[in-house]
């Protein structure tokens, strides 16, 4: 069945833009449809317009990180037609909703001497968890939500890594500053959630703590 959508379109070019505009668009498409099939449709109407196609091709949808391959079906049941098209990171805009990740990718290298090549795509999978956290705006050093889902990943696919694996992601800027982002995502996920507690764990349990946050909590829990 036929829908017609409204959208608003984040439009930016770095190279000849000062500021971001939003551009409205009309379009009926089938609800059976993708994400990714109703970008394409923007893209017949807008001469050189950028978004992401990747295999784990993300946008911001109504403020909640999508990626492109879900079906209208369930974009409609949970945001209706008035859609706000938006890049997963406004700040890092290059082309409207294309933008430059290499603050993402290069963090996969913070484990990649315990992992093999063939690992990164699995790192990559977690893009929208990297975005979706408040804290890679605040904190250029924080290792990231993705590499700590993909560092649980990890431990449980090489087990004579963990140790390594936990004393690199303990540290100051590591899995201590993570914050809740399940909200962020679309649909909810509470998976990284229960990673990360896993990971909180396993690091408290350590003989030697790997920084202060750590051995304060190690000195708390002994008081019980």
């Amino acid at each position: 069945m036929e829908c017609k959508f409204s959208l608003e379109v984040f439009r930016f070019n770095c190279e000849t833009d000062y500021l971001p505009y939003y551009k409205v668009h009309k379009i009926k498409i089938d609800r059976d449809k993708s994400v990714a099939d109703l970008l394409e449709l923007v893209a017949q109407e807008e001469l050189n317009f950028g978004y992401p196609k990747d295999e784990f091709a993300a946008i911001k949808i109504n403020n909640s990180l999508v990626f492109t391959s879900t079906k209208l079906e369930e974009i409609i049941d949970s945001f209706g037609v008035e859609l706000i098209f938006e890049p997963i990171s406004t700040r890092r805009a290059t082309k409207d909703l294309e933008i430059n990740r290499d603050d993402f990718e290069n963090k996969f290298n913070v484990l990649e001497e315990f992992v093999s090549s063939k690992d990164k795509k699995n790192y990559l999978s977690y893009i929208r968890e990297y975005y979706s956290s408040p804290i890679v705006d605040l904190e250029e050093e924080y290792l990231g939500d993705a590499l700590f889902a993909f560092a649980y990943d990890m431990i449980i696919k090489y087990p004579n890594k963990k140790n390594k694996i936990l004393d690199t992601i303990a540290q100051e800027i590591g899995v201590w500053l993570h914050v809740n982002i399940s909200n962020r995502l679309y649909p909810i996920n509470f998976d990284l959630e229960r990673k990360v507690d896993f990971l909180k764990n396993e690091i408290v349990k350590r003989d030697i703590p790997a920084n202060k946050f750590v051995a304060k909590l190690q000195e708390i829990s002994s008081g019980f």
